[in-house]
């Protein structure tokens, strides 16, 4: 849930709509900046657009350089990737990024924000980190730099200011803007880590790719569990635990005509993939 400082000023040419998009998809990004198996009813429950708004964003989204993606005829999918927001590399952290997986991105108070607003808001996320917390900025200078970076007039940059006073601090004193980060807003943080969110990410994905029917949270998050129990084992075997949870996913389900997830079934057959003799497994239970 990390947006790299570069990318920033790519989405101020967004709209609302591929904004409130982008931000749902950054929330599931791998480490490359892949988001895979985006299916167009999780975005349109979850962002409350319909089917044709979506395929519009996707492309708009694409035509702005911000995605590129495919399209799995088989699932009836996308796999997206996400440009200029590569985490693969040490380095990459040191570049700086907004870390997005606080939970005032999830309430209406930010939804209902502008387009520009929301990126401003971005914007002052950078700069308040950035200077321990807190940013000043002469006022002459702040209109200059902002009004050109968004493209709007100074009433309208006041505009956004008025709304963004519900996140942050901004005053003005000695002919200098005072912006400072508010604890209290942006401090809490989502309930399941970034992690335990894009491994049910992952199951779910690969639920629906198996045609698995029936899907209870609790068994998406007890399945989701053994990526970190087996990732160890994995990798001493030579495997990837993603590819094999994928593979015990569907396998654990195959050829039957009523399929549910089971997470006691994929665990079964992953412990059978990974050549675990059950003396050694009970140890891990």
């Amino acid at each position: 849930m990390k947006i790299k400082y570069s990318l920033l000023e790519k989405l101020i040419s967004l709209t609302n709509r591929e904004i409130d998009f982008f931000m749902f998809i950054v929330r599931y990004q791998e480490d490359h900046g892949q988001v895979p198996g985006v299916y167009y009813r999780d975005v349109c429950q979850a962002l409350g657009i319909c089917k044709q708004t979506f395929y519009n964003t996707l492309q708009s989204l694409k035509e702005k350089g911000v995605i590129t993606y495919t399209r799995s005829e088989r699932d009836h999918d996308y796999d997206i990737m996400i440009l200029d927001n590569d985490f693969s590399y040490p380095e990459s952290y040191h570049e700086g990024y907004v870390n997005v997986s606080r939970q005032i991105f999830h309430t209406k108070r930010f939804r209902e924000l502008k387009a520009k607003e929301k990126v401003l808001l971005l914007l002052f996320l950078r700069i308040t980190h950035d200077n321990n917390s807190s940013y000043q900025i002469g006022t002459n200078k702040f209109y200059s730099k902002y009004m050109g970076l968004l493209g709007v007039v100074k009433r309208v940059l006041q505009g956004y200011l008025h709304s963004l006073r519900k996140f942050f601090a901004i005053g003005i004193k000695d002919g200098k803007y005072f912006i400072t980060y508010l604890a209290s807003v942006f401090n809490p943080r989502l309930q399941e880590s970034e992690n335990t969110q894009k491994q049910c990410y992952f199951v779910k994905v690969n639920c629906r790719r198996s045609k698995i029917k029936k899907v209870e949270e609790e068994e998406i998050k007890s399945t989701a569990d053994l990526i970190n129990q087996y990732r160890s084992y994995a990798a001493e075997s030579g495997q990837n635990i993603a590819d094999l949870l994928c593979s015990c996913i569907y396998r654990s389900t195959a050829g039957k005509k009523d399929t549910y997830l089971s997470a006691k079934t994929v665990h079964w057959y992953l412990r059978a993939a990974l050549g675990l003799e059950k003396s050694n497994l009970e140890n891990l239970m």
